[in-house]
């Protein structure tokens, strides 16, 4: 891959000889002979304007103008124009007179003053591309400077969602063991393992930003299994994952954090309990989750619904953008939490 450097001598370069050799082709057109003078003049211009022009960019180098916004550039691309203009007049003047023509040189302002303007536009136009390659460059530098840094920052965020979650959902899974220690110490114990189970799952998948269904649905079985320890005959739970979605790429831990949501803020607080409904299943490439618990959803008390769902918000907003969608209602005297989440389209 061509360097900076490279660049800027190749089109440097390209660009100059192009110019004189159109200016060859016209002088051949207008009726002058191809002669060695010809040659020798347009190759003396060739090398005059590209060492005024690699002169000027050394000026422009040195003394930093591309720090410069473009009010304060105007004057200084002005004067850098004029006298580059200036300069290569005068050098193709006394070169081309007195070396290769072997003419005496008389400077003649008439004649001086459209040539100068000429060269000082063309040098503008030198400016104007020089200028609008490096604000290009500078600019998509920027942009991948800024990708990155928000890269960075959705990564520090995720990480810090992650590490939320795992003590939140360890001190409610201890409530629910502490509830059995007394009058079940056989059902305690099992429920001890389950949690480490979970525990050992959670740590595994925490290190990861995506991972398929079905490694989801194991930890919120086993999370399930330590609710209906607790909660008994209170808690039923159905489950309807079709077929096809268990490969699907998911947020670690999501699932999980919306059922226990469900239990905490729904079943949890019925009297006779309820029922935790969680299926799933593919419609238009995109993976649809669907989590019913009895209660009732207060929407317009939202931030009492718990962490689980400010936390699944925050998480989809960082992982897709406005890919993935959430909504959570009442439907049936039920509460009717729903995720659909595009195939593998991370932000």
């Amino acid at each position: 891959m061509l360097n900076k450097t490279k660049i800027y001598w190749f089109f440097q370069i390209a660009g100059w000889l192009m110019y004189v050799v159109i200016v060859g082709i016209f002088n051949i057109l207008t009726g002058n002979v191809l002669t060695s003078e010809l040659i020798y003049s347009l190759l003396a211009i060739f090398l005059i304007v590209l060492s005024i022009a690699h002169g000027y960019r050394i000026i422009i180098v040195k003394l930093n103008w591309m720090r410069f916004s473009i009010p304060q550039l105007i004057p200084r691309i002005l004067s850098g124009t004029i006298l580059s203009g200036v300069l290569v007049y005068l050098l193709k003047s006394i070169i081309i007179e007195w070396v290769i023509v072997q003419n005496q040189y008389v400077f003649n302002w008439q004649d001086a003053f459209p040539s100068i303007i000429s060269w000082t536009l063309l040098f503008l136009i030198w400016s104007l591309l020089y200028f609008l390659f490096h604000y290009v460059n500078n600019y998509k530098k920027e942009e991948i400077k800024n990708l990155k840094w928000q890269a960075a920052k959705n990564e520090i965020e995720l990480n810090k969602l992650k590490s939320q979650l795992n003590p939140h959902f360890i001190f409610n899974s201890m409530n629910s063991i502490r509830a059995l220690v007394d009058e079940e110490p056989k059902s305690a114990k099992e429920a001890i393992t389950q949690l480490s189970n979970v525990l050992r799952n959670s740590l595994l998948m925490g290190n990861k930003k995506l991972i398929p269904l079905s490694d989801e649905m194991k930890l919120v079985n086993d999370y399930l299994s330590l609710e209906k320890t607790r909660f008994e005959e209170r808690l039923l739970i159905e489950r309807d994952i079709k077929s096809g979605s268990e490969n699907f790429l998911v947020p670690p831990l999501m699932i999980q954090t919306l059922v226990e949501n469900g239990i905490k803020h729904g079943t949890s607080k019925l009297p006779k309990g309820g029922v935790i409904k969680i299926s799933s299943k593919i419609e238009n490439d995109n993976l649809i989750i669907t989590i019913y618990n009895s209660g009732v959803y207060d929407e317009n008390k939202p931030t009492e619904t718990g962490f689980g769902i400010v936390n699944t918000v925050q998480r989809l907003q960082l992982l897709y953008g406005d890919k993935a969608l959430f909504s959570i209602k009442n439907q049936d005297n039920q509460v009717k939490t729903e995720l659909i989440i595009p195939n593998q389209t991370i932000l």
